[in-house]
């Protein structure tokens, strides 16, 4: 059989929904029915195919290539595990674990599926059709994964416990355009979206997944980049080359910091670290947003995560294929670790405990650096990898809470 026709069919009944009803409720009979292909909601129970081992994957790194999943451990520096069913020229993006740790979602965006690996027994689990242009992946609540299509402008909720779409949620006021979503457990059922097409942020009702308002930062422009400190209550939100602050208790424009980049809250959620050119470093524990400091970075910055100590943060570099080390005390650079070479845009990192992980798609390896030793080793997958997800305690942003 077409390897894509069937990939394709695992949740078919996902396409026509769309259609019926981009907001709210889809309807009852509309559920992802079995199929003979065994995707989610198939009858397994005439299968000769035994069950398989649950053997876990705490601490461990799943780094995704073309035609495989490899499961890396960073403290051995070997490929432990891998995972090869079905993958063929895969396009994956932005992965998201669960809160449990238990399962892991991934987008693959060439066939506009959501795929779902097991990590207790390391396995492929199935594919879920999402919207058109599907991209950025959320887990707001213990049950639900949300997935942004940016060709709908609009949200595909999956239910986690059954593997199928439940809600398709409208975001984007123009029906289209690249998004996010921004959420925290202190907003209780709120979250905002953003939308490069959208001059301001709407209002997300993420228990009655609709949208419910309309936050105005302007006449036009896009956001895009987004953040939240607990501590103020602030949200922060690229909008035409600065960052606008909002009060997300009145919904009112507060500030505005006159630059802005990729965001990424410390783990003390005191702390936020907005990159371009430069990394800034913003106090999110009072209504002021001081600007503590700012640092250029050379070699195409793209993404910082901080040490475990709080002391150190660590940004993965594209062009010159290193990672700087800056010390926040003193907002320095102290030390460059060589990382491999990157091919892409735009290099991910994500942070596990006491490591930073990182892809050198280029040197088909993934580079894991001791944040407290400050070493490096890079680990060979045999592959390109420039998506990496870390299974365990990695604070804020990548555990599956917050982001």
């Amino acid at each position: 059989m077409d390897d894509t026709v069937r990939r394709r069919s695992v949740i078919g009944a996902v396409g026509g929904l769309a259609v019926a009803s981009l907001a709210g409720c889809l309807d009852d009979g509309a559920d992802g029915a079995a199929d003979d292909t065994g995707g989610a909601g198939a009858d397994d129970s005439d299968s000769d195919e035994p069950e398989p081992e649950a053997i876990g994957s705490d601490e461990l790194v799943y780094a995704f290539s073309p035609d495989q999943i490899s499961i890396l451990d960073p403290a051995a520096g070997d490929v432990v595990d891998e995972i090869t069913d079905e993958f063929d020229d895969e396009s994956w993006a932005d992965p998201q674990i669960t809160h449990d740790y238990g399962l892991l979602f991934v987008v693959e965006q060439s066939l506009n599926q959501v795929h779902v690996i097991d990590t207790e027994t390391r396995t492929h689990e199935t594919a879920i059709d999402v919207g058109p242009g599907s991209n950025h992946i959320f887990h707001p609540v213990d049950d639900e994964i949300w997935v942004h299509a940016d060709d709908d402008g609009a949200f595909y909720v999956i239910d986690v416990d059954a593997l199928e779409v439940s809600e398709i949620v409208e975001a984007g006021l123009e029906g289209e355009g690249h998004g996010k979503l921004l959420y925290h457990e202190a907003m209780g059922d709120t979250g905002y979206a953003t939308n490069v097409n959208n001059p301001g942020i709407p209002v997300i009702d993420l228990e009655a997944y609709e949208r419910t308002g309309f936050v105005e930062f302007g006449d036009g422009g896009s956001t895009h980049y987004k953040a939240y400190g607990p501590q103020n209550g602030l949200a922060y939100v690229e909008y035409r080359g600065r960052t606008t602050v909002v009060d997300t208790e009145t919904d009112d424009v507060v500030d505005e910091l006159d630059f802005t980049g990729g965001m990424f809250l410390s783990p003390e959620e005191d702390r936020l670290a907005i990159v371009d050119d430069e990394v800034y470093i913003v106090d999110v524990t009072s209504d002021s947003s001081d600007v503590l400091g700012s640092l250029a970075i050379d070699g195409d910055p793209s993404t910082v995560r901080f040490g475990p100590d709080g002391e150190t943060a660590f940004v993965a570099n594209a062009e010159s294929g290193d990672v700087a080390v800056i010390d926040l005390a003193e907002l320095e650079e102290v030390d460059r670790l060589e990382a491999g070479a990157f091919d892409g845009r735009n290099r991910m990192a994500v942070s596990g405990d006491e490591y930073f992980v990182t892809p050198a798609d280029a040197d088909e390896s993934v580079a894991v650096v001791d944040m407290t030793a400050q070493e490096v080793q890079l680990i060979d997958v045999g592959a390109p990898v420039d998506t990496v997800q870390y299974v365990g305690n990695s604070g804020v942003g990548y555990t599956g809470r917050y982001r």
